[in-house]
C-alpha cells in the first residue's frame, strides 16, 4: 500500500471517530479531553519512527540557519501583541462593570501565571498531536506544491476539538493556521507551546473572564 493510501485510510478513519464522538459529547469534562489526548500521544510515540522517517523526510526540509532563534523571534513578535491585546480587552470589560479595581484584579490576576504553568504541558501535548502528526500526514495526503491548503485544514481541525464553544474555536482557527504556518518552516513544538499556553492563558482570563486555575483546581477535588 501506498503512503497516500495509507494515510487517506489512516485519516478517514480517525476522522469519522473524531466526528461521531463530538457530536455524541458535545459537552465534556477536561479531564476526558486531557486521557484521550494522553493515549493519542501514546499511539503517535509508537509511530514517531514512522513518521519520522517515511511522513516528514519526504518533505522539503526546515529553515535551518539559526532556527530556533528565527522561530521564537517571529512567535514572541505574534503572540506578545495578541497575548496583551486580550488582556486589555479584558480589563476594558471588567472597568465599564466595576471600575478601575475590577479591572486591576482581571488583568493582573497572578492566577495567570498558574494557569501557564499547567497549560503549557497540555499545549505541548496538542501542538505534538496537530503538528507532528495531522500536519505531516495531510501533507503526505495532498498534492505536491500545496503545504497551504494542509496547513489550513490542519488549524481548522485544531479548532473543531474547541466546538461548541463558538468564540474560542473561532480564536484557535485563527491561531492554529498561524501555529502551522511556524511549524512547517521551522519544525519546532516548544516555542509553539510556550505561545499556546500564553495566548490560552490571556484568552481565558482576559477576554472570557475565565478563571482556569480556579477551574482545573474545582475538577481535581
Amino acid at each position: 500500500m501506498s503512503v497516500r493510501r495509507k494515510v487517506a485510510v489512516e485519516l478517514g478513519v480517525l476522522a469519522v471517530i473524531a466526528t461521531v464522538f463530538l457530536l455524541l459529547f458535545p459537552r465534556r469534562s477536561v479531564i476526558v479531553d486531557v486521557g484521550l489526548a494522553a493515549v493519542a500521544l501514546v499511539a503517535l510515540a509508537l509511530s514517531a519512527g514512522y513518521t519520522r522517517r517515511v511522513i516528514w523526510a519526504a518533505l522539503p526540509p526546515p529553515v535551518i540557519e539559526k532556527r530556533f532563534q528565527r522561530c521564537l523571534k517571529v512567535t514572541l513578535w505574534i503572540t506578545v501583541p495578541t497575548a496583551l491585546l486580550f488582556l486589555l480587552i479584558g480589563g476594558f470589560v471588567a472597568y465599564r462593570n466595576g471600575g478601575w479595581l475590577a479591572a486591576a484584579e482581571r488583568v493582573f490576576n497572578w492566577r495567570i501565571l498558574v494557569a501557564f504553568g499547567c497549560y503549557l504541558p497540555w499545549a505541548l501535548m496538542q501542538q505534538t498531536l496537530f503538528q507532528f502528526y495531522l500536519l505531516g500526514r495531510l501533507l503526505a495526503l495532498l498534492p505536491e506544491g500545496q503545504p497551504r491548503l494542509a496547513v489550513v485544514l490542519t488549524g481548522i481541525s485544531y479548532s473543531l476539538v474547541h466546538l461548541p464553544d463558538v468564540w474560542t474555536t473561532l480564536a484557535t482557527a485563527a491561531a492554529g493556521i498561524v501555529w502551522c504556518s511556524l511549524y512547517y518552516r521551522y519544525r519546532l513544538l516548544l516555542p509553539l507551546a510556550f505561545a499556546h499556553a500564553a495566548l490560552g492563558s490571556a484568552f481565558y482570563y482576559g477576554v472570557l473572564g475565565r478563571d482556569l486555575a480556579a477551574e482545573w483546581k474545582a475538577l481535581l477535588q
